[in-house]
């Protein structure tokens, strides 16, 4: 390898030969690379050999519009060539791949080195490109049928009579109270909410935590949900996930969803999410590597999950967002969902007991459960507002700032007008 990587025939630097147009009898220059990188980074969408799921699974398929002809042909295909590389790998007598960071390794990177930093670039354009990569007209087409068929055919217009057959639906936003909420509606309402507290998931109701035992934290377990026609069966009170549109759609023509969730200001929600999961060991979403991480480096870093509220409502996990989703975001809260505020709990359940109709068992309990009790607190640095972090958070998750004012405006209106004659909690 060092003898064939040494000699004059070897063509070095190929990539970035190859963008810049230097021929192969001139050597490569900082400023060849230069130009190289600006290429890439300005007419290139980015994939990676080492991760071909995301890169020709959701990348291509967002930016270009491709569907598969049929479903689940391009995973199968990254499948077999894996194994196949695998097979090939263990059959070959001498080593496959270069030991990482030995000799070889070293001298092939050095003759290499603009084609190293190249990568180096393109790994980082991957990252960020994930939740930037302009989205296919057709793609941004399926997901507005998906999103209007979801809430539009599954849940109930906030204006709408009431009907005895609705079940309400707790959108719950992570870290916005919403264990609090969970945990106040059984104690102080006596209702059923779903929740998988003890997996499996399956259709116990734990009667001491007043819990259906049923998963509704995943798309696959959402499907097995409407499989089983979850929402005609009558065994939960409130049904509790998440996922905004997944969730909707567990819903019937005979049991349609009433929804409400809770928000909270997002550079709060993003750096009490960000705390929360560098200790929650018992938690899918525990990071531990982000002990070794600030909040700034946390958001300064390249694929940072920005806007995540617009984007669960709007069908949009990946790629580019703008105003159209946030319009879209406006119009799903204000048509389909009562918003509550979470540091403004006694009101926001004065509006819950008045527009669900319920009432508590023991008077005072929901006090005692926002005020004495809450639920899973995780103390934090607390984040100074207008300093850079602040500043920095804000301008990420723009959408979802301009949707969380949105939703300040709804939840004033609602309690002066929708719900001005009902009394406050004690």
């Amino acid at each position: 390898m060092v003898e064939h990587v040494n000699s004059t025939r070897y063509y070095d630097n190929w990539m970035t030969r190859m963008l810049a147009e230097v021929p192969p009898d001139e050597e490569v220059t900082e400023e060849h690379y230069r130009n190289a990188r600006m290429i890439l980074e300005n007419k290139f969408l980015i994939g990676m050999a080492s991760d071909l799921t995301e890169t020709v699974i959701r990348r291509l398929g967002l930016y270009f519009g491709w569907k598969e002809e049929r479903k689940g042909c391009a995973k199968e295909l990254i499948n077999e060539s894996a194994k196949t590389r695998t097979r090939t790998r263990s059959e070959e007598s001498s080593p496959a791949l270069l030991e990482e960071k030995g000799h070889e390794w070293r001298f092939v990177r050095a003759r290499n080195h603009f084609d190293s930093k190249l990568y180096a670039r393109g790994q980082a354009m991957f990252g960020n490109q994930k939740m930037h990569v302009p989205v296919h007209e057709s793609v941004r087409k399926d997901d507005v049928e998906v999103v209007e068929r979801a809430y539009f055919g599954h849940l109930r217009n906030v204006k709408d009579a009431r009907d005895d057959s609705d079940i309400p639906f707790f959108w719950h936003i992570p870290k916005a109270s919403g264990t609090t909420v969970k945990e106040t509606l059984s104690q102080c309402y006596r209702l059923v909410r779903t929740e998988m507290i003890k997996p499996p998931s399956s259709l116990e109701i734990i009667q001491k935590s007043l819990v259906l035992n049923v998963d509704l934290s995943t798309p696959t377990s959402i499907f097995e949900a409407k499989r089983m026609q979850l929402a005609n069966r009558g065994l939960a009170d409130v049904f509790v996930s998440q996922l905004s549109l997944e969730g909707s759609t567990v819903f019937t023509n005979k049991h349609m969803g009433r929804a409400f969730t809770i928000m909270r200001h997002p550079v709060r929600l993003a750096a009490s999410l960000f705390y929360y999961r560098r200790i929650a060991t018992w938690e899918p979403t525990y990071r531990p590597e982000y002990m070794d991480m600030t909040l700034w480096e946390y958001v300064d870093k390249e694929g940072y999950y920005d806007n995540w509220m617009v984007r669960m409502l709007t069908n949009a996990k990946l790629g580019g967002i703008n105003e159209s989703h946030l319009e879209l975001a406006k119009t799903i809260l204000r048509e389909k969902f009562i918003v509550g505020m979470s540091d403004q709990m006694d009101e926001t359940f004065r509006q819950l007991e008045m527009y669900y109709g319920w009432s508590e068992e023991k008077v005072g309990c929901v006090k005692f459960h926002l005020h004495s009790a809450p639920s899973n607190k995780n103390k934090y640095p607390e984040v100074d507002q207008g300093g850079q972090v602040w500043n920095a958070i804000a301008t990420k998750n723009k959408y979802d700032m301009a949707l969380y004012y949105y939703a300040l405006e709804l939840f004033g209106n609602r309690s002066e007008k929708m719900f001005r004659k009902e009394k406050a909690i004690n």
